[in-house]
């Protein structure tokens, strides 16, 4: 009898699975579906294959709510497409474009409209995603609603176009590839690259501002569409979405560092540089500084990189020069590879402007920052834990304002007493212009609805929290003491361009001290390249 039972049972709950599954939308009594579908679920519909669009496919659904993105004042937008996109569903800005013809030109950026596409086609025309069959019929108008951005790279473009076709996208920091000549405009399709890749910025040679100069260094605002080719095409929608947003050019640039070395850190700590122009530091001087946030470090960051105490540390860089392409090292006493029980030290003729940190008691540095530092013993990199940094200043005078040449961080923790905009002045660490930072972003005026520049000037500011772990490898996967591992910052940085056209990429090498246990000892060819050494490939490199 009991078997009996548990098979109706069995009959019964398959019976209700499949009546649940025949109508998606049709067997929950009392329940009606919501009739608004998200563009980030009706992309996918289309397979290489035209699709008429059903209630039934829609889940239910029958209109799109949706801003409008597209503005043919300018005449830069495919011809008939008004292009709109939404956010429903998952936070994720998804757009789409609708074969309007003439009508499309009516609508401009910020309105808000209810689509009903019940009976369109979804179809790929000329390359572009786009629904047809809609008339302004279809269309109600809603008022006016925000318009968002999609901060993306060259790379997340590329790899995934279907993604940001139709949505309005900003990529920052980019210059013209290969570098502008005099005389050069933007017309036609160019490439832009971001320091991770290119994208084609495309510009019709019919518009008003075609025949503009280049930037150096540019954020670019555009609605990215898909080319009959299979390529992804930027397309600016006015003049106003190319954004001037100054230099990113460098002097000098860190390619590396030994933030824990084998055995005692004191004095045997370094940071390896790279010069992109000939540099006498007895004319040019500049300073190093790094910082510290260990939860118990004081004072409070009430000057940024000059806090001095246990949260920053200078050192002034007056002598010595560091010609263009040559590695220059910033270290201290012990000159070793891989700390002072190492059996290999730096070559005689390395370029390396040395320093002594005390091994007992407290560290100063050279000071001139708004109060004493008093770092320990232990060296100026924490081996694990809170957020840690270095910066390049060019000059010996570093305040809370001073912007630096260069700089990197490893980790986040300590977040509330890193960054908070709050203060006055702002609370945290200030930023540049490299391939990890940008110092101003793009956003969206509310009332104008074209891009404005917004500053973002410090790390954990928005966009500016771009950061490597603190260093391990497969023998010591857990940020180690004492491991040896070197920190390999490597990219490509255009000496023409005055900019990173491949960002630095943290790769972890462990340094041996002596050679025993079947690895050799390491040399200076383990971390610079033209020694035929084993990381060439790693290494940063200047071209132009």
């Amino acid at each position: 009898m009991k078997q009996i039972v548990n098979l109706f049972l069995v009959l019964g709950v398959a019976a209700v699975i499949n009546g649940c599954t025949k109508n998606t939308y049709e067997n929950y009594p009392g329940g009606t579906p919501y009739d608004v579908v998200a563009i980030l679920d009706v992309r996918p519909i289309y397979k290489d294959q035209d699709v008429t669009l059903t209630k039934e496919m829609l889940f239910g659904g029958t209109r799109l709510a949706a801003v409008v993105i597209s503005d043919h004042t300018a005449g830069n937008i495919p011809e008939g497409l008004l292009v709109v996109q939404d956010s429903r569903r998952l936070s994720l800005l998804r757009g789409i474009s609708i074969d309007l013809g003439t009508e499309a030109a009516n609508y401009h950026p910020g309105d808000s409209v209810m689509i009903d596409i019940v009976g369109s086609t979804i179809t790929r025309k000329n390359g572009i995603l786009t629904l047809t069959g809609i008339t302004t019929s279809n269309i109600t108008p809603k008022g006016k609603g925000k318009v968002a951005l999609n901060a993306i790279t060259s790379v997340q473009l590329q790899a995934k176009p279907g993604d940001y076709e139709s949505s309005l996208c900003i990529i920052n920091k980019s210059g013209f590839n290969p570098a502008p000549q005099p005389g050069d405009v933007i017309s036609g399709a160019k490439k832009i690259n971001d320091g991770f890749g290119d994208v084609t910025l495309y510009t019709n040679p019919d518009v008003s501002y075609a025949n503009n100069a280049p930037y150096g260094l540019g954020a670019y605002v555009g609605i990215p569409f898909g080319t009959t080719e299979g390529a992804v095409q930027l397309r600016t929608r006015a003049g106003d979405d190319m954004i001037d947003m100054g230099s990113s050019a460098q002097d000098l640039i860190i390619s590396g560092f030994m933030g824990d070395p084998k055995g005692g850190d004191g004095g045997n700590e370094y940071v390896q540089m790279i010069a992109t122009r000939d540099i006498d530091f007895s004319v040019t001087p500049y300073s190093i500084v790094f910082c510290a946030n260990a939860g118990t470090a004081t004072p409070a960051l009430d000057a940024g990189w000059a806090t001095g105490g246990q949260r920053t540390i200078k050192w002034n860089i007056t002598s010595g020069k560091a010609l263009k392409g040559q590695f220059f090292y910033f270290g201290f006493q012990n000159r070793k590879i891989n700390g002072n029980a190492g059996t290999v030290s730096f070559p005689a003729e390395t370029n390396w402007y040395q320093k002594t940190f005390a091994t007992s008691g407290t560290n100063a540095g050279d000071g001139g920052l708004a109060r004493a530092s008093t770092f320990s013993s232990s060296g100026p990199w924490p081996n694990n834990g809170n957020a840690c940094g270095v910066a390049l200043f060019k000059g010996t005078t570093v305040t809370e304002k001073s912007v630096p040449e260069d700089v990197l961080f490893v980790a986040t923790g300590g977040t509330t007493s890193l960054y908070d905009p709050s203060k006055n002045p702002i609370l945290g660490y200030r930023i540049c212009n490299n391939d990890w930072y940008s110092m101003y972003s793009v956003g969206i005026d509310p009332d104008t609805y074209k891009p404005m520049v917004v500053p973002y000037l410090h790390y954990r500011s928005t966009g500016n929290t771009t950061n490597m772990p603190y260093a391990v490898n497969a023998a010591n996967p857990t940020a180690p003491a004492d491991a040896g591992l070197y920190n390999m910052m490597g990219g490509v940085y255009n000496i023409t361009l005055g900019r990173w056209t491949t960002a630095r990429k943290q790769t972890v090498v462990e340094l041996f001290q002596k050679t025993e246990d079947g690895h050799e000892a390491a040399t200076i060819a383990d971390i610079e390249s033209g020694r035929s050494g084993p990381n060439d490939s790693l290494i940063t490199k200047i071209v132009e």
